[in-house]
């Protein structure tokens, strides 16, 4: 692979007319040497490349050029290595109960028994995943997918929460906004009205970190082949990388 140390070195080679092995000879190198740093093959030492410099008798900024390309490089290669180190290291999962209603989920429904428990990657605080009912927060989600929500966390305008009517029990998943100076529960789906919070019977439960999309793996598209090929724990991460950006819309 190119970058810019290997076109700077067969830049100034070219300007000389050599071929790789007559300035690897120049040089006091290995034969190959050249063609590897050349093509990106090869992690190069500022030793290297200063025997190289010299025989192709390089200005003082055309040296300063190779030692900043080279430095460019050698930090790049080290945030390879973090990002890789950062991977490598065994995800960190959790269990938490899947309920079968918004209300039973935040606990208003008294002895609500959960209906299923999931893995989800360790977050913390107290998380709850929700079964959604009906097609109001289309296209975030849909009838049949999960939300995991995180227990009494306050939501920002835009993002989407748990509501409960104290007065009503009618407990929904909505997006808090703010319409003409009044603070509304928007749906996603916007055939749906708004629900204006003019009361305090209206609370926060809590907020929607994130969501499991029951037809994620049965969607036919390259990109989706590709995550099918991957390790339950590597899906997992994908699949909340993506619903993350999806509830920041």
């Amino acid at each position: 692979m190119s970058d810019r140390l290997s076109l700077l070195i067969k830049k100034f080679r070219d300007a000389k007319g050599w071929s790789q092995i007559e300035l690897a000879q120049k040089a006091g190198v290995g034969s190959g040497t050249i063609g590897e740093i050349e093509s990106g093959k090869r992690k190069s030492s500022m030793k290297t490349l200063s025997k190289i410099a010299a025989a192709l008798d390089l200005t003082q900024e055309q040296k300063l050029s190779i030692e900043l390309a080279f430095i460019d490089k050698d930090i790049e290669i080290k945030k390879d290595i973090e990002v890789f180190n950062q991977f490598k290291d065994p995800i960190k999962m959790m269990t938490i109960p899947v309920f079968e209603s918004v209300a039973a989920g935040i606990g208003y429904i008294a002895e609500a028994e959960p209906i299923d428990y999931i893995n989800i990657p360790e977050i913390s605080g107290e998380c709850v995943a929700i079964k959604v009912n009906g097609d109001s927060m289309e296209s975030t989600f849909f009838s049949g997918d999960l939300v995991v929500l995180k227990k009494d966390v306050e939501v920002s305008l835009g993002e989407i929460g748990v509501f409960l009517n104290k007065s009503t029990g009618e407990a929904v998943v909505k997006r808090l906004k703010k319409k003409n100076g009044v603070y509304v529960l928007e749906s996603d789906n916007h055939i749906f009205k708004d629900i204006e919070i003019k009361t305090s019977e209206i609370v926060c439960c809590g907020k929607v970190v994130n969501f499991i999309k029951k037809d994620l793996r049965k969607k036919n598209n390259p990109l989706l082949e590709k995550i099918e090929s991957l390790d339950p724990k590597q899906q997992e991460i994908i699949e909340m990388m993506i619903n993350g950006l999806l509830l920041k819309k």
